[in-house]
């Protein structure tokens, strides 16, 4: 019986791969359930063309439950959509829950400030300035595939598996050697200093 809960956000044209590794790792090896949820609780259709039916809508989220959240990328993040998400995201920071967004999902972050004090990073530093103006956060960019700051971990585009792994790392299951066996076929370097050390 799984007793944590980590709610993955899916919209239309979602990048589906992004979140991919990060989920599975999730759901099979460990306590923690993945529930997809959508604004409205319908089905939406990610950027590969796969059909998702959400267990959840936006409001029947409890952030109190939540132990977790992630925010994939995708194009509607650019075009100033998902905006409805703002207080729940707002009350899972508040409730110290752990937030993690890649790609375009950190442009939301940086639009509300939440970038602005913590170490971060998103696709490119001039790229992310050009989209949000009221950016403030450039002294703590970072040029890393992912970086965790306290509870925001952020990741660029192209770094699933380092997100998947900042994830993981911060969740603390690499402890179980099964699953560290397992993910360090997608994070070799990881998995070859986890049994060196």
């Amino acid at each position: 019986m799984k007793n944590k809960v980590c709610y993955l956000f899916v919209f239309n044209g979602y990048s589906d791969w992004e979140p991919a590794l990060a989920a599975a790792s999730l759901q099979q090896f460990s306590e923690y359930e993945v529930r997809p949820f959508s604004i409205d609780g319908n089905a939406v259709v990610s950027a590969a063309n796969l059909r998702v039916i959400p267990q959840l809508s936006l409001e029947e989220l409890d952030a109190g439950l939540a132990d977790i959240v992630i925010l994939p990328g995708g194009a509607a993040w650019g075009e100033g959509k998902n905006r409805e998400i703002g207080p729940f995201i707002l009350d899972i920071l508040g409730k110290g829950k752990l937030l993690a967004a890649i790609c375009d999902a950190t442009l939301y972050l940086a639009s509300e400030g939440l970038l602005d004090d913590i170490p971060h990073t998103s696709n490119d530093l001039g790229l992310l300035k050009a989209a949000v103006p009221g950016y403030k956060g450039e002294k703590n960019y970072m040029q890393k595939p992912a970086v965790t700051a306290g509870q925001v971990i952020t990741a660029n585009g192209t770094a699933g598996t380092a997100f998947a792994h900042a994830i993981v790392s911060k969740l603390e299951l690499l402890k179980n050697e099964q699953f560290a066996f397992w993910f360090g076929f997608f994070h070799k370097p990881e998995f070859q200093n986890l049994w060196h050390e």
